[in-house]
């Protein structure tokens, strides 16, 4: 979406959206069990964690899934950072039905390190935040509805009824 001021500024007076960085990374799942990591169509992930990030991972619960945003392989400015940006699991309990904003507060009450970090989120500015992106390593703005309810995507660009991509015109991504 190639986003118009008028338009962001609707989406962020409505009161019903936050807004996040939309990372260029690739989307994992990651399960603190085994701290795998699993790509949304079910694929392993290439990404192999250095020591570092999984001693920053055993600071999760086991049964814990992560929706999170490697950042490692589209940047070389950038490595090993993964943003952690919703629970799909917490403690061997599944979140599908609960709200992202529910997510959100367990996220808030979990201490994090140098490479593993909680999404930024904002309430305003959302016209603003998406002019400062890149495109490259910060590829737009996700909004996200607190009040939607959470459920697995199983393609890329699928919005899910809880959030919308908005990316910046790039190499990847043009409009």
């Amino acid at each position: 979406m190639d986003p118009k001021p008028d338009y962001l500024n609707s989406l962020e007076q409505s009161g019903k959206y936050i807004a996040e960085l939309k990372w260029n990374g690739d989307n994992a799942l990651i399960y603190t069990d085994d701290m795998s990591f699993w790509g949304r169509r079910g694929q392993r992930l290439r990404y192999n964690p250095i020591p570092e990030v999984v001693e920053e991972l055993k600071k999760f619960p086991k049964g814990c899934i992560i929706n999170a945003e490697v950042v490692h392989y589209h940047t070389k400015t950038v490595k090993d950072q993964i943003i952690v940006h919703c629970l799909m699991a917490w403690k061997g309990l599944p979140m599908i039905g609960k709200t992202w904003g529910d997510s959100r507060k367990i996220l808030e009450t979990l201490t994090y390190g140098k490479h593993i970090v909680l999404s930024e989120i904002f309430r305003t500015g959302f016209w603003t935040q998406w002019q400062k992106t890149d495109g490259e390593l910060i590829e737009g703005i996700i909004l996200k509805d607190p009040s939607g309810k959470l459920k697995f995507s199983t393609t890329p660009i699928e919005n899910v009824p809880w959030m919308m991509k908005i990316r910046k015109p790039c190499k990847k991504y043009q409009f």
